[in-house]
């Protein structure tokens, strides 16, 4: 298994590709943009992509999707409410004073639904809190980040879970009460080595977000 870590865009968003080197084929989540940084990665290792998967559509996780498409012809996934604020992702960037393509998305998704990159099963959850209704994907595979190596469950969890920290809810859609309520039940039910992938900032697992996260700590 290939995972990259990326840092793209105006707001450092963690761009993840997932791939499958034994039939080069690859997932792409959460292009907010430098997409010519994504391909130059996914040519030296000799990757195809099959999806563009998003956590949720906050521009500066979706601003590279459009150009993505064009790019590989990959379809652009996401949960049904979510869809909509793909094409206002132009917009949404402007207040900020930044700039964001917006896009379209080819298929929608919901818990329960799994998808395939060769070998690798994504398993869709839904969670709640940070905007109308992030994605989380969960999948397995072998990492070696020093301490943290080996074979183990992995999430990749958009905005909603930070190393000892969680995601704003001020935002259209957000909402404190069920954010929390998805990490301890979503989330803090899996094993405590399972990797959390965020979408900003440094990895962490669901045992140290258990013990130590101050907004979230048992």
């Amino acid at each position: 298994m290939i995972l990259k870590r990326l840092e793209v865009g105006n707001l450092s968003v963690n761009c993840y590709i997932v791939g499958d080197e034994a039939v080069g084929e690859a997932a792409v989540f959460d292009p907010g943009g430098d997409v010519e940084t994504i391909l130059r990665v996914l040519s030296e290792h000799e990757l195809r992509v099959r999806y563009i998967l998003n956590t949720h559509s906050h521009f500066d996780h979706v601003g590279g999707n459009q150009a993505l498409k064009i790019a590989t012809g990959a379809p652009i996934l996401i949960h049904r409410d979510e869809g909509p604020w793909l094409q206002k992702a132009d917009e949404r960037a402007a207040l900020f004073g930044f700039s964001a393509e917006k896009s379209k998305a080819d298929r929608y998704l919901e818990e329960g639904d799994s998808l395939r990159v060769g070998s690798i099963r994504f398993d869709v959850m839904e969670l709640r809190g940070h905007s109308y209704v992030g994605l989380g994907y969960l999948f397995e595979g072998d990492m070696n980040p020093g301490e943290d190596s080996g074979h183990r469950k992995i999430l990749i969890c958009g905005d909603i879970l930070f190393s000892g920290s969680i995601g704003r809810t001020d935002f259209p859609g957000g909402n404190l009460e069920v954010l929390l309520e998805n990490i301890r039940t979503k989330i803090f039910t899996l094993p405590d080595d399972t990797l959390i992938l965020p979408g900003h900032g440094p990895m962490t697992t669901v045992g140290r977000e258990r013990r130590f996260n101050p907004f979230v700590r048992d």
